[in-house]
């Protein structure tokens, strides 16, 4: 465990106390205002008990034929199954499928059409293979993707939040999601979706990608998931839930059946999860021009050792970010890391959290993107009152910084900025 020197802490201390040149100390008041919350949401319905409902295990056969094709293999059959019973279920409107134990190796994507309940009985694993098992077609990046199957070649099939909906992932005891380390694997890719749950799963061993890819969507629920154990990435910075906005110019999703239209993500909450040994837990690390992702909540989540900030928030509105513990931020250098990063951030209440071994707790800057997306124009913060009122509800246990920075001006750090006073924790 990083321990940081006493005196920095000291200095830190003091330094909420005092006004420095160019720097406003904001007051800290004895009741904490209510700031504006985020608007949960409830996710997918499970499939309807009119609809049919099929079980397989690892060695059942595919049904439609598959098991004739000339490129089905032991390389492609867990892939051919799940992919037979997801175009059945299309045809058939939708419906439950079951999985029972045992592990599933999945060479190339599974397409979910609407209304589809999965359910991953206990002691399932699904595991990633990049070998498909023939030179006809290569294996791909990703285990789902929430597009129906018949649409899955057409480009610019869905837009807005009109594509795949009433979807549910739930796992039942242990349910594993092991991507293998595999160079840019994303389990579940989500875009243009509404009413989407995912619930009861442990996700692991991310290299490069993420775990899920959130975008262009409405009413989705994270809830009961574990995600660990990862890669570096070139940059250090993937996040296991990425929320982002289909958009060219940023290349913040790669999946042809997307109009790209740049639709941002509303009502996102993600609640009594744990991330542990990530480069980051959540956020976004490219934003499109004013549109900005809406609702995203945060909460009774525990995060444990990220090589970066644990959470980055990037053009998102009406946000709630509470009751969450963040233990350790740091990628084993000097660089000062956030539990919590703030660019593009409006309506938000950051309370009640506790922070541990992190040298800053939250910092709230302009931004702007570098490379792909950097002519889009510098993005900045609106924090209220009683906004601030409520950060002070954060505690601070083996820290540098004992308060939250909001530095007001794009790339200024030492004028023009709040420090707002977190509790000290022992």
């Amino acid at each position: 465990m990083r321990r940081f020197p006493r005196f920095l802490i000291t200095v830190s201390l003091v330094l909420v106390c005092l006004l420095v040149a160019g720097t406003v100390v904001a007051p800290i008041g004895a009741v904490p205002a209510e700031a504006a919350a985020s608007s949960e949401a409830t996710g997918a319905k499970t499939a309807d008990k009119s609809l049919p409902t099929y079980k397989i295990s690892p060695k059942s056969t595919p049904v439609l034929g598959y098991e004739r094709y000339g490129t089905y293999s032991k390389a492609t059959h867990c892939y051919y199954l799940l992919r037979s019973y997801m175009e059945k279920l299309e045809a058939e409107g939708g419906g439950t499928l079951i999985l029972k134990k045992g592990t599933y190796t999945l060479s190339n994507t599974i397409f979910v059409p609407s209304n589809v309940t999965i359910i991953f009985n206990k002691k399932v694993k699904l595991k990633k293979s990049m070998d498909s098992g023939t030179d006809l077609f290569p294996p791909s990046y990703s285990f789902f993707q929430l597009c129906a199957p018949s649409n899955a070649q057409k480009e610019g099939a869905y837009k807005e939040y009109g594509g795949v909906h009433d979807v549910a992932f739930i796992g039942k005891g242990k349910v594993t999601f092991d991507q293998a380390s595999a160079q840019d694997v994303i389990s579940i890719m989500m875009c243009h979706n509404k009413n989407i749950t995912v619930k009861g799963i442990n996700f692991k061993n991310m290299c490069a990608g993420h775990f899920l890819e959130i975008d262009a969507s409405e009413n989705v629920l994270i809830e009961d998931c574990t995600f660990t154990g990862h890669k570096d990435s070139p940059k250090n910075n993937k996040e296991a839930i990425n929320l982002d906005t289909p958009d060219k110019v940023t290349g913040g999703f790669h999946a042809d059946w997307s109009s790209y239209d740049k639709t941002p993500n509303k009502k996102v909450t993600i609640r009594n999860c744990t991330f542990k040994d990530l480069e980051r837990a959540i956020g976004t690390h490219k934003y499109s021009q004013d549109k900005l992702h809406k609702d995203i909540t945060i909460r009774d989540c525990s995060i444990t050792k990220c090589d970066k900030d644990a959470i980055r928030v990037m053009n998102w509105k009406d946000f709630t970010i509470k009751n969450n513990t963040i233990d350790t931020v740091t990628d084993g250098t000097d660089k000062v890391y956030r539990a919590i990063l703030v660019s593009g951030g409006y309506g938000m209440d950051i309370s009640y959290n506790t922070f541990k071994n992190v040298p800053r707790p939250v910092q709230i800057m302009a931004w702007r993107n570098s490379e792909a997306g950097s002519e889009y124009d510098t993005i900045y913060n609106d924090v209220t009152d009683s906004e601030m009122e409520l950060m002070q509800t954060n505690t601070l246990i083996g820290g540098v910084e004992y308060f939250i920075r909001w530095n007001k001006l794009y790339e200024v750090y030492n004028t023009d900025t709040v420090k707002i006073p977190v509790r000290v924790g022992d």
